[in-house]
């Protein structure tokens, strides 16, 4: 009752939908967890004290850039080598002193040091292990996130999850004082918490999408792009103007009122929404009819033999580990590229760095628009259009990865068509991201929890990779060219395998058969 009172003051639901209210919620909730996802990467540079590397000024363009003068224009965004080879003195210098000074032993601190902003002396592969434990958590994280969706509805799941995250995350620096292995149990924490969220968006989806919006209301999964765009600007400047610790306190205590709102306003279903019209909430209802069930199937009811079995739910599976090896490559390799190969200053381009992003979620708007309106208007079959829709999502990034590995080096073309192998990756939305929701709009949740299991393993293929294939090497452009054509190649493959494989249209599994069974045999006595 106290809800519905905050919704008819404080919401004007006869004039706005609750459902684009729901899709706003998602949104937000993708967006928080790529904030608590993304903190570790950007904020290992400031807290961790840098090794010195010879392989520092590597990379041909690096070498054939340094005898150049950089341009103006040029000087935001190029890393000069003279500059780096001058921040590698003095960091070492600043790094003897603080030894000396402190006398600490390497990896540890004291609680008084908390909000000095002086860095951690460990070693590169303690710093690896840290950026992978995200990925540890994550993959299990997914499994989880579908079943816990079904047992306990999509609202309770994502509230509980976020919260023991943002708390995670908040208690980051004074755990890191302790000892790293407690930093990296938080982040294995974290991501198996960041794991949960998108299965459950899947249920929440399949729950209050009208068929003819369902395109829309999956493209609000991308907030987690919009989290990216927004994430690495946000807390790099607060590294770089306050300290590090601030960059896990600041945004950890903005989720933390996240959750607050999440509670008030995001429902599992019409039914359960204290506040929606009449009027809304039948129009969802009749659209949905003989496609979603209003009551949560069980784990015992769902036919597990059916879904690993279905062809079309295993060419899905293959199309999903393509399009997120595209995502884990960019996230996790892009960077080393960036800066290794082309010599491209991150930190004071960091907008630019983000556009790619900005690109796949605005490409992304349009063709979940562009999907709805081919799907209202019945212009080819369902299946046709997904398949189609897998040309943009990984067919052209494959393309458009391969030419960045021969535009050499020349930095506006490799910037272009990294922006255009993102940006197109944003028909995802209208190709594998929603796929699960036609097989089976009852098990979507689960079935995008299996999805992602698999396909997040790609973030702990890809790092080792491409330091065996470039990295070792100092990243020269010839080595990447591989790394490139290896990212076209499974892009591209696992395009081919849905195209032969999938399929739109709802599986004969959709109904849980146990329930249907006992009601069957409640009616006939």
């Amino acid at each position: 009752m106290w809800d519905k009172r905050f919704f008819s003051w404080a919401i004007p639901t006869r004039w706005l939908p609750v459902r684009a209210i729901i899709c706003v919620m998602m949104f937000t909730a993708c967006w928080t967890s790529y904030m608590c996802r993304l903190q570790m990467p950007i904020l290992a540079v400031p807290m961790i004290a840098a090794e010195v590397n010879n392989s520092s000024v590597s990379g041909a363009c690096v070498q054939e850039h340094s005898a150049d003068v950089v341009t103006p224009k040029l000087a935001a965004l190029w890393r000069n080598p003279d500059d780096v080879l001058h921040d590698i003195v003095a960091g070492e210098i600043s790094r003897s002193k603080r030894q000396a000074d402190d006398k600490l032993n390497p990896g540890q601190r004291e609680i008084g040091d908390l909000m000095s902003g002086r860095p951690f002396d460990w070693s590169p592969q303690v710093r690896g292990q840290l950026l992978a434990a995200y990925a540890y958590g994550n993959v299990p994280g997914n499994l989880l996130g579908g079943i816990m969706s079904m047992r306990f509805g999509p609202r309770q799941t994502i509230l509980w999850t976020s919260l023991v995250a943002a708390i995670a995350s908040l208690l980051s620096p004074i755990l890191a004082n302790i000892h790293w292995g407690a930093l990296l149990g938080t982040r294995v924490l974290v991501g198996l918490t960041g794991g949960v969220i998108f299965p459950a968006c899947h249920t929440m989806v399949a729950k209050w999408s009208p068929p003819d919006e369902k395109a829309r209301f999956v493209w609000s999964l991308l907030g987690g792009t919009f989290g990216t765009i927004l994430t690495y600007p946000m807390i790099a400047g607060i590294a770089d103007h306050v300290n590090w610790e601030c960059g896990w306190y600041i945004p950890s205590a903005l989720m933390l009122v996240w959750v607050f709102f999440w509670y008030l306003l995001a429902y599992d279903s019409p039914l359960e929404h204290p506040a929606i019209t009449e009027e809304e909430k039948n129009f969802i209802i009749t659209s949905q009819a003989g496609t979603v069930r209003s009551e949560k199937p069980s784990l015992k009811e769902t036919p597990l033999g059916q879904i690993f079995s279905s062809v079309p739910f295993l060419s899905l599976v293959v199309c999903h580990f393509g399009n997120l090896f595209l995502l884990f490559f960019y996230q996790n390799s892009m960077m080393l590229y960036l800066t290794k190969a082309l010599g491209f200053q991150l930190t004071k381009g960091g907008f630019l760095a983000s556009l790619p992003w900005l690109g796949r979620m605005v490409f992304g708007f349009f063709f979940s628009w562009a999907g709805d309106t081919v799907k209202k208007r019945q212009i080819i079959s369902l299946t046709a259009f997904r398949k189609c829709a897998t040309i943009f999502s990984h067919f052209l990034p494959g393309i458009c990865l391969i030419v960045v590995g021969y535009v050499g080096c020349s930095f506006t073309l490799a910037n272009v068509f990294l922006f255009l192998a993102l940006g197109f990756n944003g028909a995802a939305s209208i190709a594998n991201l929603s796929n699960n929701q036609d097989l089976s709009p009852n098990y979507a949740g689960f079935l995008y929890g299996i999805m992602n299991t698999i396909g997040t393993t790609t973030g702990m293929i890809i790092p080792p990779m491409v330091e065996a294939i470039a990295g070792k090497y100092g990243n020269p452009i010839d080595k990447w060219q591989i790394v490139f054509w290896i990212g076209a190649a499974v892009c591209i493959f696992c395009m081919i395998v849905f195209i032969i494989g999938g399929s739109a249209k709802i599986q004969s599994w959709n109904e849980p058969r146990q329930r249907d069974a006992k009601n069957a045999t409640s009616a006939n006595a």
